[in-house]
C-alpha cells in the first residue's frame, strides 16, 4: 500500500466559529433572563414592603371614620416606613331599616345613622406610589333619651 497522508484530527475553523456563536447566543439569553428576573424581584420586594402595613393602615382609617363620622374626612400618617394619605367622602347617609312595633301596630322609623364612605388611599414608599379606592362603613351612636 502506498503511503497515505495521515488525516488531521481536531475541529475545523468553521466548526469552532459555529460552536462559539451558539455559546455566545446562549450566554446572552441567560444573562438577559437573569437581569430581567433581578428587576422583577426588586419590584416585587418594593410592592411587598409597601403593602405589608396596608391592613394596619386601613384599620386606622376605619377607626378614625368610626370615631367621628363626618361628611368628609382626610388624614395622613406613616407606618413601617410607608407614608399614606386618605380622603373619605360620604356616598350615602342612611337610617337603619324601619322596624315593626307590634304594640303600636306601626313601623318605627329611625333617623339617619349609617355613613358609607368612598375612601381614596395613597401609599408612598420612596418614589413608588400606589392608589387604592374602597368603601368604608361608619355609624353614629344612637341618641340617648
Amino acid at each position: 500500500m502506498i503511503g497515505s497522508a495521515p488525516r488531521a484530527r481536531g475541529f475545523t475553523l468553521i466548526e469552532v466559529l459555529i460552536a462559539a456563536t451558539i455559546l455566545f447566543a446562549a450566554l446572552t439569553v441567560i444573562s438577559e433572563s437573569y437581569r430581567t428576573s433581578m428587576q422583577s424581584a426588586r419590584r416585587a420586594e418594593t410592592v411587598v414592603r409597601m403593602l405589608t402595613p396596608l391592613p394596619m393602615i386601613v384599620s386606622n382609617i376605619q377607626a378614625a371614620l368610626r370615631a367621628n363620622p363626618l361628611e368628609r374626612a382626610a388624614g395622613e400618617g406613616e407606618m413601617l416606613g410607608v407614608r399614606y394619605q386618605f380622603k373619605a367622602a360620604t356616598q350615602r347617609f342612611e337610617p337603619p331599616a324601619a322596624r315593626f312595633d307590634p304594640d303600636r301596630s306601626d313601623f318605627t322609623n329611625y333617623p339617619n345613622r349609617y355613613r358609607l364612605y368612598d375612601v381614596t388611599l395613597v401609599l408612598a414608599l420612596g418614589a413608588q406610589r400606589r392608589e387604592f379606592v374602597y368603601q368604608e362603613l361608619a355609624w353614629q351612636s344612637p341618641a340617648r333619651p
